[in-house]
């Protein structure tokens, strides 16, 4: 079946470009082979005359080479309109990122003439108490612990 629409169409733009009005016949064998030609074969089972419409004319095919012209100008126009917006977009976007840039706080990056030490913050140094140095447990202070002997003490009964 496609062999068949395939020769068909190729024996269609044959005769199209031709420019002489003939006519087409198809034409079916014994064994079933669909033929066309621009005469009947004695030999055919069936043979169908096709009637081919004429071809646009010379002003129908200059009108459609200008619309085709008229289309890809306005493909064109477009094109470059979109490509415009699209760089508004980017110079937009590439302004609020500045913008944003700017009024972000900066890091402390340079020396920090208070303590005269670089990339030092610029709060004061945190103030400790003296640290008292500890002293040894000594038995039988008052508020202290004492170590209590290892075997159980029985106190006397009175």
């Amino acid at each position: 079946m496609r062999n068949q629409a395939k020769w068909c169409a190729i024996a269609v733009s044959l005769m199209a470009t031709s420019g002489i009005a003939q006519p087409l016949y198809k034409s079916v064998n014994e064994q079933g082979e669909v033929t066309f030609s621009d005469s009947p074969p004695p030999s055919a089972v069936e043979v169908q005359e096709i009637q081919l419409q004429p071809g646009p004319s010379e002003a129908q095919q200059q009108e459609s080479i200008e619309r085709a012209k008229r289309i890809e100008l306005q493909a064109s126009d477009l094109g470059d309109a979109n490509a415009a917006r699209a760089q508004q977009r980017k110079d937009a976007q590439w302004q609020s990122q500045q913008q944003a840039r700017e009024t972000e706080v900066q890091p402390l990056t340079d020396y920090n003439d208070g303590y005269r030490y670089p990339n030092r913050p610029l709060y004061p140094p945190v103030i400790r108490p003296p640290v008292e140095p500890e002293r040894p447990l000594l038995p039988g202070r008052p508020g202290r612990p004492v170590q209590l002997p290892a075997a159980p003490v029985v106190a006397p009964r009175l």
